[in-house]
């Protein structure tokens, strides 16, 4: 008896343990948005925050972890809650993480920010130069990344909002976009699932192109070539595609 009740013991804490290690990227995600959510939250009233958004357009399902909406223009926050060395450049598929001599590729924050700036661009009816990307990194990053994008560690978050005095938008249109981004459909759990599974499927279609020497942004050929840093593929459209994989 004692036997069978041990063995279930260690099953029970195999599957526990199972579960933290597959929760536990989604766990610091969360963790970060929250950090940078409390900071946030000392803005003055003037500025409208809307956290967690998730949309649904154009076939496909966009989650924004913060939009900031204000008379100076519409700040579109995407936090990333990864520690060590960042390194990436502006036209890079994937930044690299190098913590303690291990690697960790991720998707290009500033990439992926763009393409959140673009959907609210077509649901807002709005011009690129209304929105203000930033990418947010919390402190105990250190970013060696090669960008011309706003990419800061969070405690310079607020301070970077507060610069931009100009005025850009009338009071109605402040009022005319809250409205609008409170009136979008919350997503249920079965939404946000299909949120996730959507993004993962679009990663291994990338990267089963890239292995097959197909360019993922155009569907050009991807050429070797060498430049200051070591060897990357290219595409064969270059200039009028700029994508970009290190070897």
């Amino acid at each position: 008896m004692n036997e069978i009740f041990t063995f279930g013991l260690l099953i029970a804490i195999l599957i526990i343990g199972v579960f933290f290690r597959l929760n536990r990227t989604k766990r610091l995600g969360k963790r970060g948005e929250r950090n940078v959510n409390f900071n946030l939250h000392f803005l003055p009233n003037e500025y409208h925050l809307f956290d967690d958004v998730y949309i649904y357009y154009g076939g496909k399902s966009v989650q924004i972890d913060h939009i900031v909406v204000s008379k100076y223009g519409i700040f579109v926050i995407e936090t990333k809650n990864i520690k060590g060395w960042i390194f990436g450049t502006d036209t890079s598929e994937y930044w690299t993480k190098n913590m303690y001599g291990k690697k960790y590729e991720f998707y290009n924050p500033v990439k992926q920010n763009y393409s959140h700036v673009k959907t609210l661009q077509t649901l807002l009816k709005l011009s690129r130069d209304k929105f203000i990307p930033i990418v947010v990194f919390l402190p105990e990053a250190i970013l060696k990344c090669k960008t011309n994008e706003i990419v800061i560690i969070s405690n310079k978050l607020l301070k970077t909002i507060r610069k931009y005095k100009d005025v850009i938008f009338t009071d109605n249109e402040v009022d005319r976009i809250v409205m609008e981004l409170s009136s979008l459909p919350c997503f249920d759990k079965k939404m946000r699932t299909k949120h996730i599974s959507d993004i993962k499927k679009d990663i291994e279609v990338k990267k089963q192109k890239i292995k097959s020497g197909i360019c993922p942004k155009c569907n050009g050929v991807l050429i070797e070539r060498k430049g200051p840093y070591g060897k990357f593929w290219g595409c064969s459209n270059y200039p009028k595609c700029k994508f970009v994989q290190k070897i």
